[in-house]
């Protein structure tokens, strides 16, 4: 009888209480950094013509886990957005993502690769993007070029 009282409680506590810390929100049983989300979903928000071949699930919304292409540490901390066109039958479907670079990409700070060319993005490239921990000199690692931002560049 013990042992049945104790799977019950584990059901129980599972259900009642989330499995993710308190910085981290769980998406289809997986913990996810609410930081680094939140970075994308300024990037979808400043974005009114993304291109929604994006929404792998078909409800007219591009949710955060849809933008781009993503890599996720087993930590739950965003390591890869590749952001490229997508290529089908040989066409470019360009993604459409505009608007500034959100000031907080440097919540981003596991980040290993950036890729975000030939969008639309525009403005000036924030400082904090400088305090991601990138080879900024390497164009498999960080590629930025093909949209509208306007110097002064970060050194």
């Amino acid at each position: 009888m013990n042992l049945f009282k104790i799977i019950i409680s584990i059901i129980l506590i599972n259900f009642i209480f989330p499995n993710c810390d308190e910085e981290y929100v769980e998406i289809d049983d997986v913990c996810y950094a609410q930081y680094d989300l939140q970075v994308i979903n300024l990037f979808i928000e400043n974005s009114p013509d993304i291109n929604f071949i994006m929404d792998l699930n078909n409800n007219n919304i591009i949710e955060p886990l849809e933008f781009c292409s993503q890599l996720w540490s087993e930590n739950g901390r965003l390591i890869s957005l590749d952001c490229n066109p997508i290529i089908i039958d040989g066409d470019y479907n360009w993604l459409g993502i505009s608007g500034e670079i959100p000031e907080i990409i440097n919540n981003w700070d596991m980040l290993e690769i950036l890729q975000l060319p030939y969008n639309n993005i525009n403005g000036i490239v924030t400082e904090n993007i400088c305090d991601l921990n990138l080879e900024f000199n390497n164009p498999n690692i960080f590629n930025m070029q093909g949209n509208d931002l306007c110097p002064p560049y970060p050194e």
